[in-house]
């Protein structure tokens, strides 16, 4: 059964005193829209190479070596990932 429109009270988890000194406001107001945009994806391939070149420092093991592999491909991914979402996201 669907709601009513109306029929639930604003703000039901906020208290009164919250409620009276924040207005119902959206970060997309003032400009915010959940995406760092650009630069989180730039950092993202400067964070890959840096990972990528720590693998040439001396480790006692293959420990750390593998761990740097591992990070560096999941960020990889998730930023293949990403370019895939972002490219084809107007054809769904």
């Amino acid at each position: 059964m669907a709601l009513k429109p109306g029929s639930e009270p604003p703000n039901t988890g906020a208290p009164e005193d919250y409620a009276a000194d924040h207005p119902t406001e959206h970060p997309s107001d003032w400009g915010w829209h959940g995406e760092w945009g650009r630069a989180a994806r730039v950092a993202g391939w400067l964070v890959v190479v840096i990972l990528v070149v720590m693998i040439t420092a001396t480790h006692y093991n293959g420990t750390g070596t593998l761990s740097l592999i591992a990070v560096a491909a999941g960020l990889v991914v998730a930023l293949l990932w990403d370019i895939n979402r972002r490219r084809t996201s107007w054809r769904n």
